[in-house]
């Protein structure tokens, strides 16, 4: 009985595991080549000589990135901060680099794979000369609001797909998303809830499709959301997580810096943060659930998983375990 005992343990242990999905940071699909100058704000995060990273250049001392792009054991002497860039694998007199001085983490951040709170502010040690191709974004206050069905940009030089490196020239891409509630954006992830299962919080906004044909990727952490008000570029979001890349129902999580304006401002006082008012009319939502990609409504908090033939192994082993363990 104590080998069957043994034995069944370590097959709910295989079992769970292999039921088991992480939210994946740094996580653009569906994209186009950028312009020139149209992104001046866009900024690449260099670690160990290659990119890893997306920013913001909110002044020219400063750029404000995720958190979870810095962790503990990295060396910031091997980061580099890059602006003005459009092709990271040619020369380009346009591109503006500086060293890191400093590192500011978001005090509320708690290092798991879907914080709150995964902001990072950097000071550059060599301030940016502020030209066409070098500029900051737009800050929004604490009191904007950026309608769910709001159309905006997620630029960067992350991922195609899933595994699918952006390819030489490293032209960065630029993805046309739509804002999605918070509520909407939990019902979507709780249609296949992932394990641990995650929780969309305040200081989060999600954008893409629920078809998820449009996303930011593997390098693209750290990057803007920019959203166009009153002729205007504001930092909507910050990407930072999300399931896999592109996955219907599982759209794009980012950080609303707003949502941290006291910290933001408290650390890098020069920073203006604007109020503007957004006169385009919010989708209307559900708050009872929501439509997934397959045309289907699903409830706040139901889930479903589906039995393919890839999953069938596992359900026999459940059901064994089930009936003798």
């Amino acid at each position: 009985m104590g080998r069957l005992t043994f034995v069944c343990f370590l097959l709910l242990a295989v079992a769970e595991f292999a039921a088991c999905e992480v939210a994946v940071h740094s996580r653009i699909v569906g994209g186009e080549d950028a312009k020139l100058g149209a992104y001046p704000w866009q900024a690449s995060v260099w670690y160990a000589n290659s990119h890893a990273c997306g920013a913001t250049v909110i002044s020219p001392s400063w750029v404000l990135s995720a958190a979870h792009c810095f962790p503990s054991d990295h060396v910031w002497t091997d980061y580099i901060i890059k602006a003005g860039a459009l092709q990271l694998g040619t020369y380009e007199a346009s591109v503006q680099s500086s060293a890191i001085a400093d590192v500011k983490i978001n005090p509320l951040y708690t290092h798991d794979s879907s914080s709150a709170a995964d902001l990072a502010l950097i000071a550059l040690k060599t301030p940016f000369s502020f030209n066409e191709f070098v500029q900051a974004i737009f800050l929004p206050s604490a009191n904007v609001q950026f309608p769910a069905g709001m159309k905006c940009k997620v630029t960067g030089w992350g991922d195609i797909r899933r595994g699918a490196p952006l390819p030489q020239p490293l032209h960065m891409q630029v993805g046309n998303v739509v804002l999605i509630s918070r509520n909407t954006c939990n019902c979507l992830y709780n249609i296949k809830p992932l394990k641990p299962p995650m929780t969309i919080e305040q200081d989060m906004i999600c954008a893409g499709t629920v078809q998820g044909s449009v996303d930011a990727c593997q390098g693209d952490s750290g990057g803007p959301l920019s959203c166009l008000a009153n002729g205007k570029w504001f930092l909507g979001g910050v990407v930072s997580w999300g399931k896999e890349c592109g996955l219907e129902n599982n759209p794009g999580v980012y950080i609303k810096p707003n949502a941290h304006a006291g910290w933001i401002q408290s650390t890098v006082p020069a920073v203006k943060m604007e109020d503007v008012t957004i006169d385009i009319p919010p989708v209307q939502e559900n708050e009872n659930g929501c439509i997934g990609a397959d045309g289907v409504f699903y409830p706040n908090g139901a889930s479903i998983y589906l039995l393919t033939f890839a999953t069938l192994p596992l359900y026999w082993l459940t059901a064994y375990l089930l009936t003798y363990c």
